[in-house]
């Protein structure tokens, strides 16, 4: 083997060789790490990728997920060209037809709906990927709709009204400037975020003291922490309440904290006086010598923090259950402080970068105001008030009922049907619908269920502006050219406006336009950015004094007591005091006599994206369910037996896994696999009041060992 030989095989980017290392990001998590990728590009195709040294978010390593990028931008299942319907909805049959056709089908398509229904009729539906997600939203609200819908109905969203009902603002961990104890509630950031675990070791290693509690025992728990409490599956609210009673009575609360910056605390703290440490042992399962050390860590800690995650609000008692964990923060002091929590607000599109841009002018200025209410204004008012989107768990409800008016067509992007409870309803739906386009990279369920579907390219093939705590901007370049005749979702949303013929001028302009748009406050020259290609840091001005206020809740305070919750108390039965819950669907019975936890990350996938990729299938190649070796031994199952997971509405076929990481009458699913859906076995009326969020980690169930 020559030398040009071995340097081609080793992948040695040259001149020789013809192999270039092009910059860009990994979009599989997004928005999340959104990690930088050296992306090793021979003859247009990237023949290998590596973690680009120096990032924000990964520092020159990648996931598993990062690793298969090659594997998942060059999927079988690729939308090649522009295709419309030729035979019946879900039954695949497509023929191709030119952009040109396409944009003109949508604006003939929706323009009729409009003319027809009304503005309203027509819904606006987005997955993953985040990046394009303003661009969709002006969209729907310059075509004169309300009904912008993403997969935050069911995601994030819900634990970011929590800290703002409390708070007034979003909150983050000051983990930098090492709190005394680190309590990670539900937190399994390993294998959901890695960077933060990554910041978790970190922390370890500097001497901190790392809590976590989980029904599950996940790898964080058994690799980080020093104490690990496992409460039963939805008792996290009377844990939380039971420490907070606990601290109280010890006298560790921060009374002067309290009185100086609070709100409801009187309420507050007689409702914590119906909680118990015998009854908390009994309901959560947790020993009292735990409740008590864990009330003791954070009561006498000079600095905590106490960090809820987003699966706590995946229960139908999900905003009560966070906002209890978070009221520890201000029951303690440790708000607004180094080594505690701070506050922060996103920058641009879920990133939070320390700056502010005009974003949610750009997404917010063209809503329609005299359009008809957005689906479940009134079913979750606070959703409707504290989100700028329409609740998608209402709208398989609005188009049943066709209350207060009829859902006719739906203009998606990236929308995958297994996000919702009872998800072939969604397909159901979409057959009834007059008009139906989907935008996606793979083929999907739901695009074989539309009249137009669009074909869309990854990161790697397209530019966008990204953002990175603190103060960072890239603007990246494509790595490659579109595959195929793929465009960018935002070059599709705005060749849709245009055919549209919508009174848009800035949206109609395209993507530079409108991101020079939402940064112009800013001290950047975005072509400057898109020239050097690489990050560029950007002074960050410091925060405002959270504590001098006012802070944006109605009292203007920190409020134990909610009163934006309080207006509700009557009408819809809402507590404005973070009470604990129960959180099943239905009382349990012998029939149903475990506990069904859903909604968890994997390593090697994100939702149903990645299952299809061979590397990282492999990982896990059979849809399984982890059940505790005590529930498997009574139930005569054994490794890679064949069973069935029952809910009150269906049931699955899955593989038995044994695993420690379910406790005794609980058994953990992923998600995300079309051959068992989890997700469709769940009540898609198990929701929580105040977000409309699924109850998806908390389901009444059975297992049964399947006959062979």
């Amino acid at each position: 083997m020559n030398t040009l030989d071995r340097m081609l095989r080793a992948k040695i980017p040259s001149e020789e060789t013809g192999i270039e290392i092009k910059r860009t990001i990994c979009d599989i998590c997004t928005p999340g790490p959104q990690c930088g990728v050296d992306a090793y590009v021979k003859d247009g195709v990237v023949i290998k990728v590596e973690g680009t040294d120096g990032f924000p978010t990964n520092n020159g390593a990648l996931c598993t997920k990062g690793a298969a990028n090659r594997q998942y931008i060059y999927r079988e299942d690729r939308i090649r060209t522009p295709m419309r319907r030729v035979g019946n909805r879900g039954d695949g049959e497509y023929e191709p037809i030119s952009w040109d056709q396409a944009i003109k089908a949508i604006s003939e398509g929706l323009n009729k709906t409009k003319a027809k229904y009304g503005a309203e009729s027509v819904v606006f539906m987005t997955g993953y990927p985040k990046w394009y997600r303003p661009w969709l939203e002006r969209l729907a609200y310059s075509f004169g709709s309300p009904n912008y819908i993403t997969e935050s109905s069911t995601c994030h969203r819900a634990e970011v009204m929590s800290w703002k009902l409390t708070y007034g603002v979003e909150m983050r961990p000051d983990i930098a400037n090492m709190p005394d104890v680190l309590v990670g509630w539900s937190c399994n950031p390993l294998v959901s975020a890695y960077p933060m675990g990554r910041n978790y070791y970190k922390y370890k290693e500097q001497g901190g003291k790392v809590v976590i509690i989980d029904p599950r025992r996940t790898p964080t728990a058994v690799q980080c922490a020093d104490l690990y409490i496992r409460p039963r599956v939805g008792t996290d609210g009377y844990l939380a309440n039971t420490v907070a009673r606990l601290i109280v009575e010890k006298g560790w609360a921060d009374m002067d904290f309290i009185e100086s910056y609070t709100h409801g605390f009187k309420e507050y703290k007689d409702m914590l006086m119906t909680y118990s440490l015998d009854e908390a042992e009994r309901i959560t399962g947790v020993p009292a010598k735990d409740i008590m050390e864990l009330a003791r860590l954070i009561g006498t800690a000079k600095k905590a923090v106490v960090i809820p995650s987003n699966g706590l609000c995946h229960h139908s008692n999900g905003i009560t259950t966070h906002r209890a964990v978070i009221c520890l923060n201000a029951l303690t002091g440790n708000v607004a402080k180094p080594g505690t929590f701070l506050p922060t607000f996103e920058t641009f599109v879920d990133m939070l970068a320390g700056f502010k841009t005009l974003e949610e002018e750009f997404r917010q200025e063209r809503f329609p105001k005299n359009a008809r209410p957005k689906i479940g204004s009134d079913r979750f008012p606070i959703w409707s008030e504290m989100v700028d989107e329409a609740q998608g768990m209402d709208l398989l409800r609005h188009w049943q009922t066709k209350d207060p008016y009829p859902i006719k067509a739906i203009y998606a992007h990236g929308v995958n049907n297994r996000m919702y409870p009872q998800s072939s309803l969604l397909l159901e739906m979409a057959k009834d619908m007059e008009f139906v386009v989907a935008t996606d990279i793979f083929w999907t369920d739901f695009c074989k269920h539309a009249d137009i579907v669009l074909p869309a390219c990854t990161s790697f093939e397209r530019s966008e502006v990204k953002c990175y705590n603190p103060g960072y901007i890239v603007y990246t370049t494509p790595a490659i050219e579109p595959l195929y005749e793929s465009l960018d979702d935002v070059e599709i949303i705005t060749w849709v406006a245009q055919a549209l013929n919508i009174d848009d001028e800035l949206l109609c302009s395209g993507y530079d336009a409108c991101v020079k748009y939402i940064y112009k406050d800013l001290e950047v020259d975005l072509d400057e950015v898109k020239a050097v290609g690489t990050l560029i840091k950007i002074p960050v001005e410091s925060p405002p004094d959270y504590l001098k206020g006012p802070i944006n809740t109605p009292s203007g305070k920190i409020e134990f007591y909610s009163e934006a919750i309080a207006k509700y108390k009557d009408s819809h039965g809402m507590n404005p005091l973070p009470v604990f819950e129960d959180g099943f669907d239905c009382p349990e019975t012998e029939d149903l006599d475990m506990a069904l936890i859903t909604g968890g990350r994997i390593t090697n996938a994100v939702h149903s994206r990645l299952h299809d990729v061979p590397w990282l299938r492999s990982l896990r190649p059979e849809p399984a369910a982890d059940i505790n070796p005590k529930d498997a031994e009574h139930l005569g199952i054994v490794q890679g037996d064949d069973i069935y997971i029952v809910t009150r509405i269906g049931r699955i076929k899955v593989k038995a896994n044994i695993s420690a990481i379910s406790a005794p009458g609980e058994v953990n699913i992923y998600h995300g696999y079309k051959e068992a859906n989890i997700n469709e076995i769940i009540p898609r009326d198990h929701l929580d009041p105040y977000s409309g969020f699924p109850g998806f980690k908390q389901i009444r169930c059975r297992i049964e060992k399947a006959e062979v």
